[in-house]
């Protein structure tokens, strides 16, 4: 009796089993036209009494019955697919805008090629006759004579300053030394300098190169333009003046304060009157400060006299300076092309990938969600009217969610909005 009974009970729950698992694998979700998903999903929690594994298989069904709705409804399609189309549009004229520009700076290559051939035969051109760009024959005899008389000048004024200031400042004059050529021209200065102090040689020696650098100086400030360069070697030459003339006024005074102390007659003090009334003075100034003047005027013309000599030289460096300078440019250009292309290769694999998505279906996301969740909703409604576990309750959401959130992503993915 109980072995029968025990039978009838394992046949009925094989019976309600093999009905369950017959009921989660013949789901037919397709809803109803004018029921909401919450109710439907209310339905078939009931039909299917809360299963898991139904309710998964009723959301992957909905996924499906609603991609086929959405790939049958066209003008819903179009709404989606305006917003890939607008940037697909948007993209090709882009490509075009970059052809164009590429075209552009094709085209100004060839131009920038010439001028660098042409530049170049100018070169050879100027180097079988450089005679075509000389100035001036003269100028090469104009250099060397300049020189001469530069290196002449210098070697006296060496003479003249190194002299004057030795007896300016530490020379002790006699009676046979008050002559102006023996005050101002002393042959032993710099062996007399050496002899006093090492000091007093190197302010000797030095002394002359303080007016070549004036000299030099007044040239520098030729080749600057505007009025105050005028303003600037008119106070060097006023400084030098004055230079000299300290020089001469301290030659002169040694010479006339021996006379007044060999003479049987009383003398004035030397001062500024008597200087500048004395024949010596102004001939001590004018042997160094007219020299020095024109120390600096022949230095200015010979320098301009070599710059006409090297103007093959200077002529040949400014023109490949312009080759490199036109080398750079199609190099720029090059580097631009590259860019551009690689900016284009970018563009055409969007474009392809738009392309794609345009001739496929778009899916609106944001519906797809709501959907699902609404039909999760009408489940879990039912399972908690009927009393279900909580726990089992929140697995079934849990696993919804789940499901829903991976084939939310999926669909973002396709449907290319991260382009």
């Amino acid at each position: 009796m109980a072995l029968s009974k025990l039978k009838t009970l394992f046949k009925d729950n094989l019976n309600n089993n093999q009905k369950t698992n017959n009921q989660e694998t013949s789901i037919k979700p397709e809803k109803p036209i004018s029921e909401n998903y919450e109710n439907w999903g209310f339905k078939k929690g009931g039909h299917l009494n809360g299963s898991h594994m139904g309710l998964l298989q009723c959301l992957a069904r909905i996924r499906e019955d609603h991609k086929r709705m959405v790939r049958k409804d066209e003008l819903k399609q179009n709404k989606l697919k305006e917003p890939l189309i607008t940037l697909r549009n948007t993209q090709l004229e882009e490509i075009e805008q970059k052809q164009e520009e590429i075209s552009d700076i094709k085209d100004k290559s060839p131009i920038l090629e010439n001028k660098i051939v042409e530049l170049k035969k100018d070169i050879i051109s100027i180097r079988k006759n450089p005679e075509e760009i000389m100035p001036d024959k003269m100028s090469k005899v104009s250099f060397v004579i300049g020189l001469l008389i530069l290196g002449a000048l210098s070697i006296y004024l060496f003479i003249f300053y190194s002299s004057a200031s030795f007896s300016a400042f530490f020379k002790q004059f006699s009676l046979n030394e008050i002559g102006v050529a023996n005050s101002i021209f002393d042959p032993q200065a710099i062996s007399r300098a050496y002899q006093d102090g090492l000091t007093e040689l190197i302010l000797i020696i030095s002394m002359p190169f303080v007016f070549i650098g004036l000299g030099f100086l007044i040239h520098k400030f030729q080749e600057q333009k505007g009025f105050s360069k005028f303003l600037k070697i008119g106070l060097l030459i006023i400084i030098t003046f004055l230079f000299d003339a300290i020089l001469a006024y301290e030659i002169t005074e040694k010479i006339y304060n021996i006379k007044a102390e060999n003479s049987f007659q009383d003398m004035p003090d030397y001062n500024f009157d008597l200087a500048f009334s004395s024949v010596n003075f102004w001939l001590i100034i004018f042997a160094g400060f007219i020299v020095y003047l024109i120390w600096g005027f022949v230095f200015d013309f010979t320098i301009e006299a070599y710059d006409k000599l090297n103007v093959v030289k200077q002529a040949i460096k400014a023109k490949n300076s312009e080759i490199e300078i036109y080398k750079e440019q199609l190099d720029e250009n090059e580097g631009k092309i590259n860019k551009l292309k690689e900016g284009i290769n970018i563009l055409k694999l969007s474009c392809k990938k738009l392309k794609g998505k345009i001739d496929g279906v778009i899916i609106d996301t944001a519906e797809f969600d709501k959907i699902l969740h609404e039909f999760l909703g009408g489940w879990t409604h039912w399972m908690s009217a009927n009393q279900k576990p909580q726990n089992f309750i929140d697995e079934a959401t849990s696993k919804a969610n789940e499901f829903i959130e991976v084939n939310i992503k999926t669909l973002e993915i396709e449907n290319l909005t991260t382009i």
